[in-house]
C-alpha cells in the first residue's frame, strides 16, 4: 500500500501533498561522518512514502503502516514514538519562518527498520519534501539534510553526522556520493557496472539511541582532545602514540584509517578497480570489529562466509550492533555468493542488490 492510499483509507479524504525518500547503504566510511570525515554511500531501492495535510489546530494525527496510530500535540514533549520526527521537523520549519500548526500524516515504508539502512533519514527527507510542497517553502538538499540532522540531535537523541540525510536528499540510483562531511563538498561517482553490491540483513536489529552510538562519538571526541585537534578529520596515524588510553587509541585508529580508506575507495571506483575496492571493504570490517567494536557474531559470520565463497569484499554497513552487511561480488558470481551466505547464515535475508544498470537486479 502506498501512503496516499493509507491516508485516504484512514482519514477519509485526500492528502494535500505526498513525497518519498530512499534508504541508503554506506559502501565504506563508517562513523567518520560525525568526525568531519569522508563517506561513500549510495541509495537503495527501498523507500519511505509520506502523505499529509495541514490542520488548523495543534494536533498531529498519524497513521503508520508499521507502527500504527498515534495522536499527540505538535508542541508536546518527545515521547519516543515516530511522531517525534514530525514534531522536530515542524519546529525547525517554523524557525525558518513557516510555522506549522498541526498535521494529519500517513507513512508507509519497505525499508527494514533497525537495519542500518537509514530509515530515519528517509523519513525526515520525505516529510520535509511533503511539508515543503504543502507550505510552499522551498528547501534545497543541503538545507533538508541539515534540518534532518538537527532533529536527530535534539528530538531523537542520536548524535549522528550528516551522511544519511545528505545521500537521501541528493543522490541518485547507480551512483555513489563521495562526501566530505566537514564542508559538505561532494562528488557523484558511478558505481561498478560489472560488479554488484549485495545487501544482506543479519537478522539482528539494533537501536541507535540506546547509547552505544553516542558513546562512540564521545570516545572519538576524547581522542581528538588528546591529540590537540578539533576532530579526528585532522588526525595523523603517526601521532596516535600521544593517546595513552588503549580504548581511545583504538577508536581513533579506526576513524583515521577509515578516512584514508574512503579516499582510496573513491579513486578505485573512478578507475573501475573492484578488486582493490573490495580489499578496502575487508580492512574496514576488521577495523570496525577490532578497533571500533561495533560488529556482532552474526555480522562477522556473514562477512567471513562471503569472503570464504569468493566475494571481493564484505563489511558491516551502518552504525553496527546488528543490521546489515554489504558484499561486493562480480555479477557472474552474485547468485552463488548470495546463496552460500543465506544457506550458511540461517537468520540472514537478502535486502537488495545494487548495480549501475538498474535500481535492483
Amino acid at each position: 500500500m502506498n501512503s496516499q492510499t493509507l491516508f485516504q483509507n484512514y482519514f477519509q479524504y485526500s492528502p494535500s501533498s505526498s513525497s518519498d525518500a530512499h534508504g541508503r547503504v554506506n559502501l565504506i566510511g563508517e562513523h567518520t561522518d560525525y568526525n568531519n570525515g569522508f563517506v561513500l554511500p549510495t541509495l537503495i531501492e527501498q523507500k519511505i512514502e509520506v502523505s499529509l495535510k495541514l490542520r488548523s489546530d495543534s494536533k498531529i494525527v498519524g497513521i503508520s503502516e508499521e507502527f500504527g496510530e498515534n495522536t499527540d500535540d505538535l508542541n508536546s514533549k518527545t515521547d519516543g514514538t515516530w511522531l517525534d520526527f514530525v514534531k522536530g521537523l515542524s519546529y525547525y520549519i517554523g524557525k525558518e519562518g513557516h510555522p506549522i500548526t498541526g498535521l494529519d500524516v500517513a507513512v508507509t515504508s519497505n525499508i527494514p527498520s533497525g537495519s542500518g539502512l537509514s530509515s530515519s533519514a528517509a523519513l525526515e527527507i520525505s516529510l520535509l519534501r511533503a511539508l515543503s510542497q504543502s507550505t510552499g517553502f522551498l528547501l534545497n538538499s543541503n538545507k533538508m539534510a541539515q534540518i534532518g540532522q538537527l532533529v536527530e540531535h535534539h528530538f531523537i537523541g542520536t548524535q549522528c553526522g550528516i551522511m544519511d540525510q545528505m545521500v537521501s536528499a541528493r543522490s541518485e540510483f547507480g551512483q555513489a556520493l563521495y562526501l566530505d562531511c566537514e564542508n559538505l563538498k561532494s562528488e557523484i561517482i558511478p558505481i561498478f557496472s560489472d560488479h554488484t553490491f549485495v545487501i544482506i540483513h543479519s537478522g539482528s536489529r539494533r537501536k541507535l539511541s540506546e547509547g552505544k552510538y553516542n558513546e562512540r562519538k564521545k570516545e572519538t571526541e576524547a581522542a581528538a582532545k588528546d591529540l590537540g585537534i578539533s576532530s579526528l578529520r585532522q588526525g595523523d596515524i603517526n601521532n596516535l602514540k600521544e593517546i595513552k588510553n588503549p580504548l581511545i587509541h583504538r577508536r581513533a585508529r579506526h576513524i583515521i584509517t577509515e578516512n584514508e580508506r574512503v579516499q582510496k575507495a573513491a579513486e578505485y571506483l573512478k578507475s573501475n578497480n573492484a578488486k582493490s575496492f573490495g580489499s578496502l571493504m575487508n580492512e574496514s570490517h576488521q577495523s570496525m570489529n577490532e578497533d571500533y567494536e561495533i560488529s556482532s557474531p552474526e555480522l562477522n559470520h556473514i562477512v567471513k562466509t562471503a569472503q570464504t565463497f569468493g566475494a571481493l569484499g564484505a563489511r558491516l554497513t551502518g552504525a553496527g550492533f546488528g543490521g546489515c552487511t554489504v558484499i561486493l561480488t562480480s555479477n557472474a558470481e552474485r547468485e552463488f555468493v548470495t546463496e552460500k551466505i543465506l544457506s550458511n547464515c540461517p537468520n540472514s535475508y537478502l535486502v537488495t542488490n545494487i548495480t549501475r544498470k538498474n535500481k535492483s537486479n
